[in-house]
C-alpha cells in the first residue's frame, strides 16, 4: 500500500514496500535548495526503503535551471546508480525545457556503468505494468 513520505506545494514523495516502489508527482517550479532538498529526499526515501523501482511523474514539472541539473548531474545521479534502484519509469513533463533537462540525466546515466533501466511513458498505466512487471521477472 502506498503511504505518504513527503508532500510540499511542488512535489509528493510515495513508497510501497510491499512492491519496493517509489513514486514522485512534481508539480510547477522548484528552484535551488528546494529541488535539491526535493531530489536528496527522493534517494534517501530510495534507501531507506530499499526501493528498486520508480515512477516519476514530472507532467506538471517546470524547468529545471541550469545550475539545478548540473547538481543533479554531478551529485544526484551518481547517488541514484549507487543504490538499489533496478527501474526508473518517466512521465514527461508537458515543458520542453524540463523534458531536455531529464534527458540530460538519463543520459548521463545511461553513460555510466550501471544497473538503471530506464524508460519514458504517456501513461502513467503503461509505466506501473512496466515496472510491477520487474517483480514477475524477479
Amino acid at each position: 500500500m502506498q503511504q505518504l513520505y513527503f508532500q510540499n506545494s511542488f512535489v509528493r514523495l510515495y513508497y510501497d514496500l510491499e512492491l519496493r516502489m517509489g513514486h514522485a508527482i512534481w508539480n510547477g517550479s522548484l528552484l535551488g535548495a528546494e529541488f535539491r532538498e526535493a531530489s536528496l529526499l527522493c534517494l534517501e526515501m530510495i534507501d531507506r526503503f530499499e526501493l528498486t523501482c520508480w515512477l516519476g511523474d514530472n507532467r506538471r514539472m517546470k524547468p529545471i535551471l541550469p545550475d539545478d541539473l548540473e547538481w543533479s548531474v554531478r551529485v544526484f545521479v551518481p547517488k541514484l546508480l549507487a543504490g538499489p534502484m533496478l527501474r526508473l519509469a518517466n512521465l514527461p513533463s508537458q515543458y520542453e525545457a524540463t523534458r531536455e533537462a531529464i534527458n540530460t540525466m538519463v543520459e548521463k546515466c545511461n553513460g555510466l556503468d550501471q544497473q538503471l533501466e530506464i524508460r519514458e511513458f504517456q501513461q502513467e498505466e503503461e509505466a506501473l505494468a512496466w515496472l510491477l512487471s520487474a517483480h514477475s521477472q524477479g
